[in-house]
């Protein structure tokens, strides 16, 4: 039984497909730049991973209060994140993020791995904020860059979805499902997710929707 604490109402304007897709994405992205960052108007921020499932949507959300959006993608989704709202996209393929931007206030990072260092080099000395979905904090670089470091664990419950619907329906947000799974089939859903890097969310259906 769910707790009654971690639901709302779906949103209206969305299937109950692409419903199934929104909590975790939408919180992870509301809990980083509204309640973490506190991103506000024509402030820069780097999202990356753009074209995954929280990137995706931290995009729109960093349109939607009105900063200019940096993004990290392949170049095969290039279009996809600038549809999303992204003001500029580095091919992290082939290019190094940290020699292109400057001076930015926040980086939202949905990837971790070894880039997270970098990501110091791109912020502003002294003000920037870094929110990771994946990586610890490292102290030795706060210091020395004067920067602050967050790790995010995302807490679903009925307040953080009741905005984010409102949110949705009021903006017209996308919410990508790239694939669906059967239950059954949940272990190649997660290997997809794996190998693939899909754009937007997998979704496990229970029943199949006819």
């Amino acid at each position: 039984m769910a707790n009654k604490e971690n639901i709302a109402n779906k949103p209206k304007s969305l299937s109950h497909l692409e419903a199934a897709g929104l909590p975790l994405v939408g919180v992870s992205a509301w809990q980083a730049l509204v309640e973490n960052i506190r991103l506000s108007k024509d402030q820069k921020i780097l999202i990356h991973g753009g074209a995954g499932g929280i990137g995706s949507m931290a995009i729109q959300l960093a349109k939607h209060l009105g900063a200019y959006v940096g993004t990290t993608a392949s170049i095969n989704d290039k279009q996809f994140v600038q549809e999303l709202g992204a003001d500029q996209v580095i091919d992290y393929k082939k290019e190094n993020f940290e020699d292109i931007l400057h001076d930015y206030d926040a980086v939202f990072d949905t990837v971790g791995g070894e880039t997270y260092k970098r990501f110091f080099r791109v912020l502003t000395k002294g003000s920037g904020i870094i929110v990771s979905m994946l990586e610890q904090p490292d102290s030795e670089l706060m210091s020395q860059y004067g920067i602050k470091a967050l790790f995010l664990f995302s807490q679903v419950n009925r307040q953080r979805l009741t905005k984010l619907a409102q949110w949705v329906d009021q903006n017209n947000i996308k919410v990508n499902v790239a694939k669906t799974f059967p239950l059954d089939e949940a272990a190649k859903a997660l290997d997809y997710q794996k190998d693939v890097h899909p754009r937007g969310k997998v979704v496990l259906m229970v029943a199949s929707q006819e």
